[in-house]
């Protein structure tokens, strides 16, 4: 018989009592201050005027606050700023929407409290301004004000914003208004950047408002998923686009899935950016259909860069005809690498198993062992395809970088990868030409005994880091 499922949570508290969930909850309240306040806002609920007092109270008592929160504490008061903000939006935006439009309204606007009153290194602070954001455009969605009092007031909310967090008030603003609306509000936007083009400080230099208007346009292209209405600003003020603008007008059209669009700014060489312009010229030729004209291009840049992801770009679209011919060129320009580890990763890439083992075994000590993203993966193909003379040459690389650094952070691996070549060598398989692990251990051991830390991860006195190497920075 099949096993039954087991309960949800949900479905075993809808088969008990009532008193038995109310002791529960009068007992976790006496216990934790977090439930008692939500259970003292639910008796509030039919009270949206005394919910919103309460909300405004805790608002007012932050901005007053004279804390500042560290390095440390600035994701856990961001947190609780984002937790203020997720009831309110819950609990009282369903109740009373111009409340809770109010009170997202005032968090904005007193942005620079929170920034100043914390170190926002990992942008929690931001995250938080930036969820206010979403949230007034929502509540402000379920009010029942005309249309067309919302665009200025959020015209003027957005244009106050000196930390660069309110971005989401553009971006986001199709959850408050139709698409008429948001080109109206371009449109606006717009009439203010020809003014600053056109104003009394063009004699003198560009306005600074005229990059903030700009910005605005490109975040309201965003929006309504028109990537024209952002080239159209930076065309106001930079008529002849240079490369960098250039490659953000053609990467707007592709994501906007306008391919015959992004090929008008990818005609002319982006000089030091050539690469980056025919990667996307590529790309849109293929969204066309014009494969004819992407491969010369795909193939030409393997050629320039001989990596995986451009040999995987190359082969993509080939046909099926050419693709033993591509292959045979892909491989002898993989031999031709000067780089052991990237030509048998390429080799691997191309099946060519052998070949790639063979590419480090010849020069082993051109092996750069920092070159961790490489190795790793590397290290681990050959093991898969059983290689163990190439898993060898890898990992003696990786531990010699190691060691040789003295990258105590990363003695752990170092520990597990001297451990995996001597499981190796144990194999009986034998290493030659290679040198022999004994004497490879013996070598290690007179030139870095006295990495102490080292031998006690070896040893088994210090935790061992996973398997997973990802957490490794080189």
């Amino acid at each position: 018989m099949p096993k039954a499922s087991a309960e949800t949570l949900e479905a075993f508290l809808h088969r008990q009592e009532a008193s038995t969930l109310c002791a529960v909850l009068l007992e976790l309240a006496e216990a934790h201050d977090v439930v008692k306040q939500r259970l003292v806002r639910l008796q509030l609920a039919d009270r949206p005027d005394k919910l919103a007092a309460g909300f405004k109270k805790t608002l007012s008592a932050w901005r007053r606050s004279t804390r500042f929160h560290g390095y440390r504490e600035s994701r856990e008061y961001g947190s609780m700023l984002e937790a203020w903000l997720d009831q309110v939006a819950n609990e009282l935006a369903p109740k009373d929407p111009p409340a809770a439009v109010a009170l997202f309204e005032s968090f904005v606007e007193a942005d620079s409290t929170w920034f100043e009153h914390a170190d926002d290194s990992d942008g929690a602070v931001g995250d938080a301004v930036r969820a206010a954001c979403r949230h007034w455009l929502q509540a402000a969605a379920l009010c029942e004000s005309p249309a067309g009092a919302w665009p200025p007031r959020l015209m003027k909310l957005f244009l106050a914003d000196e930390y660069g967090a309110r971005e989401e008030l553009l971006r986001r603003a199709d959850l408050l208004l139709d698409e008429p609306a948001l080109r109206s509000l371009a449109a606006q936007f717009e009439s203010r950047m020809d003014a600053a083009l056109d104003g009394p400080t063009k004699a003198a230099g560009r306005s600074p408002d005229v990059y903030k208007l700009s910005a605005a346009l490109s975040l309201l292209a965003e929006a309504l998923g028109d990537p024209d209405v952002r080239i159209r600003a930076v065309l106001r003020y930079s008529p002849d686009p240079n490369p960098v603008q250039r490659q953000s007008f053609a990467q707007a059209y592709l994501d906007a899935d306008r391919a015959e669009d992004a090929l008008q700014w990818l005609q002319r060489s982006w000089g030091q950016m050539e690469d980056s312009r025919q990667s996307l010229l590529a790309d849109a030729l293929e969204r066309l259909g014009r494969f004819e004209d992407s491969l010369p291009i795909r193939m030409q840049m393997f050629e320039r860069s001989p990596v995986v992801f451009y040999l995987q770009r190359w082969l993509q679209h080939l046909p099926q005809a050419d693709r033993t011919a591509a292959q045979a060129h892909a491989r002898q320009v993989a031999l031709n690498h000067p780089d052991p580890v990237a030509a048998a990763t390429l080799l691997l890439e191309l099946g060519d198993v052998e070949a790639a083992e063979a590419r480090v075994l010849a020069e082993p000590a051109r092996i750069d062992g920092n070159n961790y993203p490489e190795l790793v993966p590397l290290a681990k193909d050959f093991r898969t395809h059983e290689c163990w003379l190439g898993e060898t040459v890898v990992y003696r690389a990786l531990l010699l970088g190691i060691l040789e650094r003295g990258y105590a952070r990363a003695y752990g691996h170092g520990a597990r990868y001297l451990v995996r070549l001597r499981e190796i060598a144990d194999s009986g398989d034998g290493l030659m030409p290679l040198q022999s692990h004994e004497a490879f251990e013996a070598e290690i051991r007179l030139r870095h005994g006295r990495k102490t830390a080292f031998w006690a991860h070896l040893n088994g006195k210090r935790e061992a880091p996973s398997d997973d190497d990802d957490d490794l920075e080189a």
